[in-house]
């Protein structure tokens, strides 16, 4: 068994995906190796986006959007974190300067 992933050009994906629609996925998968999920998510890129669907790290405008909003979701959970940390420093030295004018 190999232990790296083959990696498809543009045409032959072009090629399987089109065999897929004529023959079905089943068939495609069995003839070209490739495996029913990856079919699928070809046919499904290249029916939204065409041809360029196809290329590695297409992606459509919803799943960039996602991606946008993933990566602004950690940066306020980083600031969220910071901000959380300080509070609790100053806490403590906040009751620590009090026990200290007792």
């Amino acid at each position: 068994m190999s232990k790296h992933r083959k990696t498809w050009s543009l045409e032959e994906k072009e090629k399987i995906v089109l065999h897929s629609i004529q023959h079905g996925v089943s068939s495609s998968s069995r003839e070209f190796g490739v495996s029913t999920v990856s079919i699928y998510n070809w046919k499904e890129k290249f029916e939204k986006l065409g041809k360029s669907g196809l290329e590695a790290g297409a992606m459509t405008d919803a799943e960039r959007e996602l991606k946008q909003l993933r990566r602004e979701n950690e940066a306020l959970k980083r600031i969220v974190a910071e901000k959380e940390l300080a509070i609790q420093i100053k806490d403590s030295l906040l009751k620590k300067s009090q026990s200290l004018k007792k």
